[in-house]
């Protein structure tokens, strides 16, 4: 089945409950290395806030003792605010270093992940996620869903390159491990952040305020599977309720919006839905939390893509990267295969 006409000529992926199973149990495509990477010596970037949390008091304590009992010598760096992270890993001396380590979620590693664009390939380490944050998609992904988890990855030692997304925007450059979203996507995390006191539930709330709010959201939207054309936004604008491009399958609270995407694929996922009434929007988001059912259905335009471009008819709306930052379009997204070496 052709995909959205005005995104591109791509064809839609429509997979089915026993595919999404499948690829649920798989996120990578490329064989893994038989060389065992061995990690002696670790530099750990602390998240500040969430470390002074009685959680994070005991998450850092068993990331000490895991280390500890393997012979790791650990150098923690403390993040101070948002942004630090990126900061630390970048003026980081690797000299000795084996790895790099984020105690924090998908918005931390996406940080250290940021920093490595900007340093020589040859400096570039292992890196890694403790899951210790809101959202832990990347993690997710792999398996690795707690600290015992990833010290089964660390022991294990398969070191495997991964991708991320760049997002050019009118403020420069931002890069991405999880997802970009825009329209109610985009608006119901933003919502989400603000009740972080309700707990999970929050995410089920602020998507169902923004249904209800049915917001018109017109935009110009393109996707290219081709290297050396990029997508460009061209055409009239149309309304769509929401779009989101993920390296990740999950966002969120582990929502399956993108059940096909793969980490090493040199491609990210993209889904596009265009605007439908009440019922039907509340039938789609049931049917995300049931596995990525929606995927199946034909208000949504699902394809694999190495770029993609965004112009939003309403200069002030907001596009969300990782669920932490938010930027204005027009954007581009494009693929960085092999941005960085993880542990699987």
């Amino acid at each position: 089945m052709a995909a959205f006409e005005e995104i591109s000529s791509l064809a839609a992926l429509r997979p089915g409950k026993a595919e999404r199973e499948s690829s649920e149990k798989n996120c990578l495509t490329k064989p893994k290395s038989t060389e065992k990477f061995v990690v002696k010596t670790l530099a750990l970037v602390v998240h500040g806030v969430k470390s002074r949390e009685s959680k994070g008091v005991g998450e850092l304590k068993k990331i000490r003792a895991e280390c500890e009992k393997r012979g790791i010598t650990v150098t923690e760096h403390l993040t101070l605010h948002e942004g630090h992270c990126e900061t630390l890993v970048r003026e980081l001396d690797v000299t000795g270093v084996d790895a790099i380590a984020v105690m924090g979620g998908d918005g931390t590693l996406r940080e250290a992940v940021s920093a490595f664009q900007g340093r020589p390939k040859d400096e570039h380490r292992v890196c890694f996620a403790f899951p210790c944050g809101t959202g832990n998609n990347f993690a997710r992904d792999l398996g690795l869903k707690t600290i015992s988890d990833v010290f089964g990855a660390v022991d294990r030692g398969t070191a495997h390159p991964v991708d991320c997304v760049k997002v050019t925007h009118p403020g420069g450059v931002t890069y991405s491990v999880n997802c970009v979203t825009w329209g109610m996507a985009r608006d119901a995390a933003a919502t989400a952040e603000g009740m972080r006191w309700l707990g999970p539930v929050r995410y089920d709330l602020a998507g169902f305020y923004h249904i209800m709010k049915g917001k018109t959201n017109h935009a110009k939207l393109a996707a290219s599977d081709d290297i050396n054309k990029p997508a460009y936004a061209k055409g009239e604008h149309k309304d769509y309720m929401m779009m989101f491009a993920q390296n990740t399958r999950c966002s969120g609270r582990g929502f399956t919006f993108t059940p096909s995407a793969k980490l090493d694929d040199g491609k990210f996922d993209l889904v596009a839905v265009h605007k439908r009434g009440t019922f039907k929007t509340v039938g789609l988001f049931d049917q995300v939390k049931a596995g990525g059912a929606h995927v199946e259905d034909d208000a949504c335009c699902y394809v694999q893509c190495h770029s993609a471009a965004l112009a939003a008819e309403d200069t002030d709306d907001l596009v969300g990267i990782d669920g932490e930052v938010h930027v204005k379009t027009p954007i581009t997204i494009e693929c960085v295969a092999g941005a960085f070496t993880t542990l699987v």
